[in-house]
């Protein structure tokens, strides 16, 4: 069905993972409302689309973290996966593709439309959004084409929508940071973000002519963009930024932890194990005396200290890192593993990449580009190792996998409404920006003085708050057009939403944002998230517990016009400078300065959102015993999550 309503109850933007769960979950306690999903690609599945997935393209999950409560793989994907394997892309395509038909969300999605604003009716009782959509041509792959042109232009003029609701999607990997490296624009070989190569992969590494390509950045897509052209025996020139954080912590999907073998997927749903992070949310499992035991005394911090120290020293010895004169010895994180969030990623390959820098088909520089110039790629020679040369002549292609835009890729009118609704932005007012300001300095406090160990941790840099702001000619609202465009780099604040959720200041309770957080098993998370803001949107959820142990504090409210009036608002304005400030402070070799970014405190955050439905957080059974002894979380043990909170609650039975 191409058209589209004028008007639908519930509009979700983004057909991936979070959305697909979120919209089944909406329609299992809402099965009559009008709700829509659109997205600007042309296959289902996010990240997982088809147009994303190229052969040799893998999950870091195994058989057993891919799955929803509800839905087994194998019964979707049968013969498809083996137990030990990494999940092929193609075939997490294809599972979710499955999901959507399964339960019935096809006839509700609308693909090839992109959202450009997202206008909030504040003048309406109800709130409610108009939103300026767009029809995106499919794209027609080309080998002989230029491969780094990865425009789609729109085939129809704008169209205009009305939502009462609208649940953000989108994700944080949907759109990359632009290529600002200088020469860009005349640089004659194909130049693409890893955005671009996932989708032209296919194109690239069969064109005859590639035969030695540069590869920019240290991230996982790094990683795989290195895999996918050295297992070919293309030459690759690696270049890690000396100005960046560096490599981060690649293991295998199976570690020692002494003499024990344990799966890492599931290190971080295995309770005692979280108890090591420290964590502002923590004791909502219910363990607060031992993690104040681990945290707040000298010997606990030394405890937590040395268990990361060990843990990112056996990673990089199983990962034969520490082989000196090879090459692989360029690769190891700068900083104690106890820094970086979900940085920290898998070795999901079929051969060990690492062999392909002891035999010479990759050749690793810790370096900076200076400038492109012709096919040459020019070094910055300060702060560079000492082997690294001058230029390096005459590549094929340039792939930089330097990072993704953190916004939702939507623009929010009015303006002013960004602080309330607590999406990145550089458009605060002064009031706005004083109030987190206070908001911010007082969370700080608190953080290191419940947490002293991370007043230790690596200093973050100004690029971290940062982003650059590209113009976007595409959009035609008179609004945009009139505001003047610009190309410097533009601070933007981070995330700042309840709970990694919902606006911090919305009475409206119109909006939700989800997946703007990044963490391990982002399928439970989706359904536990998915529905926090179901009881959240239908106003089913009683005051939270919060996570301060210290009175709030009470700064101005964020509307210029008026003070604050209830102390719920600003509970929940400085419960989320918690939140957030917390994963500044955690992760600073991640990406907590921007959004939640977190690994093994994931658990403790499945907790914190269970208890605020007022569903059981301990669902090992046994009480303290299961809990502590009972192994890791599994799919299995939040099985059932809807009708558990329908049954207790008995919302939804009406309609």
């Amino acid at each position: 069905m191409d058209h589209l309503p004028h008007h639908t109850d519930i509009l979700i933007i983004g057909a991936g993972i979070q959305g697909l769960v979120v919209a089944k979950t909406y329609l299992q306690l809402s099965p009559h409302i009008q709700l829509l999903i659109l997205d600007s690609q042309h296959s289902i599945g996010g990240v997982w689309a088809k147009e994303n997935c190229y052969t040799g393209l893998r999950t870091n999950n195994q058989l057993g973290t891919f799955e929803f409560t509800d839905y087994d793989i194998e019964d979707a994907c049968p013969g498809k996966v083996r137990k030990g394997e990494h999940i092929p892309a193609e075939v997490a395509h294809d599972y979710l593709s499955k999901y959507a038909e399964t339960f019935d969300l096809v006839k509700r999605v609308r693909l090839g439309y992109k959202v450009l604003t997202a206008e909030h009716l504040l003048d309406k009782k109800n709130g409610g959004w108009r939103l300026t959509v767009i029809r995106k041509q499919a794209e027609a792959p080309n080998p002989k084409a230029d491969l780094g042109n990865n425009s789609i232009p729109s085939s129809t003029p704008p169209a205009i929508l009305t939502a009462s609701r609208i649940l953000v999607c989108t994700g944080l990997t949907s759109s990359p940071l632009p290529i600002s490296l200088t020469g860009s624009s005349s640089f004659l070989p194909p130049l693409l973000t890893f955005h671009d190569f996932r989708r032209q992969a296919s194109a690239l590494l069969s064109t005859p002519n590639i035969k030695h390509v540069a590869i920019y950045g240290s991230s996982k897509s790094a990683y795989d963009a290195v895999y996918a052209f050295a297992s070919r025996s293309i030459k690759v020139t690696w270049i890690i930024r000396a100005s960046g954080h560096g490599p981060v912590y690649m293991a295998p999907s199976h570690i020692y932890l002494g003499p024990l073998r344990c799966w890492l997927e599931l290190l971080v749903t295995t309770r005692p194990l979280s108890w090591l992070s420290p964590c502002v949310w923590g004791d909502k499992d219910g363990f607060g005396f031992i993690r104040r035991l681990l945290q707040e005394t000298r010997i606990g911090r030394f405890v937590v200290r040395n268990f990361w120290k060990k843990l990112g020293g056996d990673v990089v010895v199983q990962t034969g890192l520490q082989e000196k004169g090879l090459g692989v010895e360029k690769l190891i994180p700068k900083e104690s593993a106890l820094w970086y969030g979900t940085g920290v990623s898998i070795l999901n390959y079929e051969s060990d990449i690492h062999q392909f820098i002891r035999n010479g088909t990759v050749n690793v520089l810790r370096t900076d580009i200076e400038r492109l110039e012709g096919r040459r790629i020019l070094l910055k020679l300060d702060g560079a190792v000492e082997d690294a040369p001058g230029s390096i002549p005459e590549v094929d292609a340039l792939i930089c996998s330097t990072g993704w835009r953190w916004d939702s890729g939507l623009t929010f009118l009015p303006n002013a409404d960004h602080a309330n609704l607590g999406i990145p932005s550089a458009s605060y007012t002064p009031t706005q920006a004083a109030t987190w300001d206070a908001l911010d300095a007082q969370a700080d406090a608190e953080i290191l003085a419940r947490f002293p160990i991370l007043a230790t941790g690596p200093s973050i840099t100004k690029d971290d708050v940062v982003i650059p702001k590209p113009v976007d000619a595409s959009i035609a609202n008179e609004k945009l057009q009139a505001e003047p465009r610009k190309q410097k780099k533009e601070e933007l604040t981070p995330w700042r939403l309840f709970r990694g959720i919902a606006p911090p200041s919305n009475p409206h309770r119109d909006i939700v944002f989800l997946g703007m957080m990044s963490s391990f098993q982002t399928l439970l998370r989706s359904e536990v998230t998915a529905l926090w803001a179901y009881a959240y949107l239908n106003n089913a959820i009683a005051p939270p517990e919060g996570l301060s142990n210290r009175p709030a504090p009470r700064p101005p409210a964020l509307d210029d016009s008026k003070q604050a009036t209830a102390s719920q608002t600003t509970d929940w304005l400085y419960e989320t400078a918690l939140f957030s400030r917390f994963c500044r402070w955690r992760y600073p070799m991640g990406y907590g300065a921007r959004f939640p970014d977190f690994v093994f405190d994931a658990m403790p955050h499945f907790d914190m959102l269970l208890r605020d439905l007022g569903l059981r957080s301990w669902r090992k059974g046994w009480g303290w015993v299961g809990e502590v002894f009972g192994g890791a979380y599994l799919r299995g043990d939040y099985r059932g999550l809807v009708e558990e909170w329908r049954e207790r609650t008995k919302f939804g039975k009406m309609d």
